[in-house]
């Protein structure tokens, strides 16, 4: 009963949420091709964001109502998903996803982190509710998992990062919830043994905080690493940023904003970038130590960086499309200019996938609750169009070829919601959850922000 006054019900809510990017994945064997993850879908680009595909929630497997899922790439170019029910993959074109071996496959994925040493190493926090949270670690991409530390019962764990020089140093964070008259606890934990021991360092939550999460590893200096202390998304007292140059032995405040939801290291550790949900971009020169506030109201919704071309810097910056021309852009000159990468407008109803795998034959009738949701938020023109559920079966299912609903695309765009959309979501329905899914969902939800992550 509880859970229900808790968790929008797939068959109360007629759409999805506010459609936001909140996410930039990206492949480490082929710069061209990088993945946004949107409240609603996944867009996936093969031509370095020249143009993009879409890839519906229901067909990747996650609950668009409820999740913000860890996602990444493999080096296989295979999509690795963290879900409620479990780490679903994709094929190697990202037109199937299946539920990962073993374990992994059933219980809650908070978090994913690659080596970037070994591009086919996986990191992976498993948080099933019920048991022990463990460190999982794969040598093959994800196909499979070992169990790399479990840790103390009930501590709930929420991230992980690697080091990027040192793929021995292995940060996790999260909370022990309050029991009897012991407080609520925010724990870093910290190896330098590639996860066979940690050392437990427990950082005093001030009024209102909820938890640490570990944000980035400096890449030049693997002792130095940044962390969030998050609050209620209604909170509004400024959110803590400590810094650690000693492997979390001690911590320091360096800056304060609303929302920390993006934050990235440049890859060479010269320069590391803050964002904050509420307004304000922020951008540091000597590791995290001090901070200058470069855009004081653009609305964060995340931060990547990468290598460029000619190895300079290449900031993505996912952004506030009500209040930008974009919701997605990238600058070359450490923040100060951005470029567009994506927005609403472009949005276009191209699959890339056969009307025979599950991507081409569950994303179509999703494709008018997208178009309602983002048209309803004025980020698209709105017109006339035809009957949305009118899609009719695929026209051939042979090897590859784009399947495109019968549906209008961005330009023509009706601002009534479908037929089928009245207290439904639609004809396509979320995976149920198994019991032991359900008590990490409602443990997760006590901790996560799961619009905001």
């Amino acid at each position: 009963m509880a859970l229900s006054c808790i968790v929008p019900s797939a068959t109360t809510l007629a759409h999805g949420r506010e459609a936001s990017v909140g996410l930039v994945a990206f492949d480490p064997s082929d710069r061209d091709h990088f993945l946004l993850r949107g409240t609603w879908a996944f867009l996936t680009t093969h031509d370095d964001g020249a143009s993009f595909r879409w890839t519906c929630a229901d067909a990747a497997g996650f609950d668009r109502f409820t999740e913000d899922p860890a996602v990444m790439i493999g080096s296989d170019a295979r999509v690795l998903v963290g879900t409620f029910d479990g780490l679903r993959r994709s094929n190697d074109v990202a037109c199937e996803y299946v539920d990962a071996v073993g374990d992994v496959g059933t219980s809650y994925i908070i978090d994913l982190q690659p080596d970037t040493m070994d591009p086919r190493v996986v990191w992976a926090v498993r948080t099933p509710g019920d048991a022990p949270n463990t460190l999982l670690r794969s040598e093959d991409d994800g196909a499979t998992f070992a169990v790399a530390h479990e840790f103390e019962f009930g501590i709930l764990l929420d991230r992980v990062r690697v080091a990027p020089s040192d793929p021995r140093t292995v940060y996790v964070s999260g909370a022990a919830p309050r029991r009897g008259d012991t407080p609520r606890r925010a724990m870093v934990l910290a190896s330098f043994d590639g996860a066979e021991t940690f050392t437990t360092a427990e950082i005093p939550l001030l009024d209102g905080e909820r938890s640490v999460h570990v944000l980035a590893v400096d890449p030049a200096n693997p002792r130095r690493a940044l962390f969030r202390m998050t609050r209620t998304v209604t909170d509004t007292v400024p959110e803590r940023l400590l810094l650690t140059e000693d492997g979390g032995s001690t911590y320091g405040t360096v800056l304060e904003m609303r929302e920390i939801v993006g934050l990235t290291f440049s890859h060479d550790g010269e320069r590391v970038w803050a964002g904050s949900w509420d307004g304000g971009l922020a951008r540091s020169d000597d590791a995290g130590a001090t901070w200058t506030l470069i855009d004081p109201t653009l609305r964060v919704r995340c931060l990547a960086e990468r290598s460029g071309v000619s190895g300079g810097r290449e900031l993505f910056v996912c952004v506030d499309e009500l209040t930008e021309p974009y919701a997605v852009a990238r600058s070359y000159d450490d923040g100060h200019t951005l470029e567009e990468v994506w927005g609403f407008h472009d949005i276009s109803n191209d699959l890339g996938c056969s009307g025979c795998t599950a991507v081409g034959a569950i994303c179509p009738t999703d494709w008018a609750d997208v178009l309602y949701d983002i048209a309803s938020l004025g980020a698209i023109d709105a017109g006339p169009s035809p009957d949305p559920l009118d899609v009719g079966p695929p026209t051939q299912c042979e090897g590859g070829t784009t399947f495109d609903a019968a549906f209008p695309d961005a330009a023509v765009v009706s601002t009534t919601p479908p037929a089928s959309c009245a207290c439904s979501v639609g004809p396509s329905q979320p995976r149920p959850i198994s019991s032991v899914a359900w008590l990490a969902l409602l443990a997760a939800l006590a901790r996560r922000r799961l619009r905001r992550s």
